[in-house]
């Protein structure tokens, strides 16, 4: 769309820049490098297991039957108003699929009765009924048949993998042969700038799902899209309907240029609002961003986000060659995330090193999610560490709203010695004649049982809480979220977690702290109004995901919400819980209600 740029066809034995073309499916440039996703369907890991492992094996299949269907929820929430009548009744359909207790009911009998594994006795059900329908002389009951083959898909993906991770590099640009609405969704949220199809159309769901989120995107690209490497550096044009390998440098110099002039990838207009997130009955939720990187705060007006509710600072050090940025250039972060929040400004995580977050120069730990992570590392190195990073809060909160959160509290006196630490920089910054703000809010992270548990007394003594579910949930279920082996047993709606989220809500409320959500759980669709019903402030979710949250807070009642939320803390497991949310989002989100 404007710049000429050559177009060689195929492959080029040289290295030099090729140009493979497409269709446009959704309009603008991305610029990186490319990631070659393979969209096939695994192999089960085995084909038998042994008589005592049935158990685990029947709950490894309920627990990728129950990703599966939260997949699908959160597609239909984002593309509900995207997509025609006909694509609607197609994603229930799908849903319907995963409740199918003949379909399913087969799958368990061969798993107890021939010892086969989850993905074996569920690929042998699926194909044999995926051969019935294809036979089958109905025109709708065959359609049916490419359903299977996704369902199939996911399934064993999350069999293979127990909680389905995906590692991408940032700002990369997926190749593949197709992509399904759910993958580019899971994609999006993991560093995909744009997407390259050599199947699908335009009007296929994954490119409806890419068009939603402003993804530039291509699709029905040449055979030479198998000449795509992982790591070749592209450029994706969604307006000309190419990708562009190994680009020249004049021709990235070009396509940089356009990128800058363009508004840079966000969501559609159908989905992007500046209206906030009231539910039906007028309690008003605020939905925030959580962000990584300096590049995502482009994405923040096209989210619709509310400020900033979660800044990480770890990449900000990890990216520093020396691995402590200066105060100079934190205050310039700090200023430019905050200018970017707009009136709602931002919160600033204080740097969080440990645990699963890789710390450079720290001793190896044999449980490292215990060990010397967060305020710990903190406080042990004042100097070099935290004293620096608050004086930078100090000096940009001055020009713009700010507010600092504090990781991995346990202990009392950890905030009593931050807020000293506080007021001896605010002094020391007034001698210097340095502009500083005088009152910078201070909240912490409930994610520590603990702090939980003594809500009432920490809301004395900090401005909000931030309650973050991935590690409360991890030390409240003695589960490590990041080992396959038992990641089956994490969720966040079990009720022990779902409790201490209400008393970390109601000790804050008494004191007139706000109380916010900032982990996966925010961004879950089935656990999102189960936070709204315990009277949670904000949920802070990536960009990407709330306009889904948005959508999905307008069309329900928060009083009905309570209702599933205090089923929630009544009841015995996390299944039970997961199971009532999914029937409860499926019977009030996608009503004629949701005005979008």
């Amino acid at each position: 769309m404007g710049d000429a740029v050559p177009t060689t066809g195929s492959a080029d034995a040289s290295g030099g820049e090729r140009i493979i073309p497409g269709t446009g499916a959704t309009a603008g440039v991305a610029i990186g490098s490319a990631y070659r996703y393979d969209a096939s369907v695994p192999d089960p890991d085995r084909e038998q297991i042994a008589a005592d492992e049935v158990a685990a094996e029947l709950k490894l299949l309920a627990d990728a039957v129950q990703r599966a269907e939260q997949e699908i929820d959160t597609t239909r929430m984002l593309a509900h108003e995207s997509l025609e009548t006909r694509d609607q009744d197609i994603f229930e359909a799908r849903a319907m699929m995963l409740r199918d207790e003949e379909l399913f009911g087969a799958v368990r009998e061969r798993i107890r009765e021939q010892k086969e594994s989850a993905g074996t006795a569920l690929k042998r059900v699926l194909q044999r009924h995926r051969a019935r329908l294809e036979e089958s002389d109905d025109p709708y009951l065959r359609e049916r048949t490419r359903d299977l083959v996704d369902l199939e898909k996911h399934l064993l993906r999350a069999l293979q993998r127990g909680r389905v991770r995906w590692r991408i590099e940032d700002h990369s640009i997926v190749v593949a042969h197709s992509l399904t609405a759910t993958e580019v969704l899971r994609l999006s949220r993991h560093g995909m700038l744009g997407c390259v199809t050599e199947d699908g159309g335009a009007t296929s769901h994954g490119s409806i799902i890419a068009d939603t989120l402003g993804i530039p995107t291509v699709v029905g690209a040449s055979e030479d899209i198998g000449t795509v490497s992982t790591g070749d550096p592209v450029i994706l044009d969604g307006d000309e309907g190419r990708l562009i390998v190994n680009p020249s440098p004049s021709t990235v110099d070009r396509y940089e240029q356009r990128s800058a002039e363009q508004e840079g990838p966000g969501l559609s207009s159908e989905v992007k609002s500046d209206r906030p997130a009231v539910t039906t009955d007028g309690q008003v939720v605020g939905l925030r961003a959580n962000i990584d990187l300096e590049d995502e705060l482009r994405r923040l007006e096209s989210s619709g986000a509310e400020g900033i509710g979660l800044l990480r600072t770890e990449m900000l050090f990890l990216a520093d060659q020396e691995g402590v940025p200066s105060e100079e250039r934190q205050v310039q972060v700090y200023r430019k995330a905050a200018a970017a929040a707009g009136d709602q400004g931002a919160t600033i995580r204080l740097l969080d090193l440990g645990g699963d977050k890789h710390f450079p120069s720290g001793p190896e730990e044999l449980n490292p999610s215990l060990g010397w992570r967060g305020i710990r590392v903190l406080l042990d190195r004042p100097d070099d560490l935290l004293r620096p990073q608050l004086r930078a809060l100090l000096r940009a909160s001055a020009e713009e709203r700010l507010r600092v959160l504090l990781p991995m509290v346990t202990h009392l006196e950890e905030v009593r010695r931050v807020r000293a630490m506080l007021a001896e920089e605010q002094d020391r910054l007034s001698r210097e004649g340095l502009a500083h703000s005088a009152d910078l809010p201070l909240g912490v992270m409930v994610e520590v049982p603990a702090v939980a548990q003594q809500a009432e007394a920490f809301a004395e003594h900090v401005d909000f809480f931030s309650v973050g579910t991935n590690d409360l949930t991890q030390y409240v279920l003695a589960v490590d979220r990041s080992n396959d082996r038992v990641s089956d047993r994490y969720d966040a709606l079990h009720p022990a977690v779902l409790a201490l989220v209400q008393r970390a809500v109601e000790a804050g409320h008494g004191m007139g702290c706000s109380v916010e959500v900032c982990g996966e759980a925010a961004a879950d669709v089935q656990a999102a109004p189960v936070l709204i019903g315990l009277g949670v402030d904000a949920l802070s979710a990536s960009p990407q995901s709330l306009p889904i949250l948005r959508r999905l807070t307008r069309s329900i009642s928060a009083e009905e919400a309570r209702g599933l939320a205090e089923d929630g803390l009544d009841a015995t497991d996390a299944e039970t819980v997961r199971q009532r949310a999914r029937e409860w989002v499926d019977a009030h989100a996608f009503s004629p209600a949701d005005s979008g």
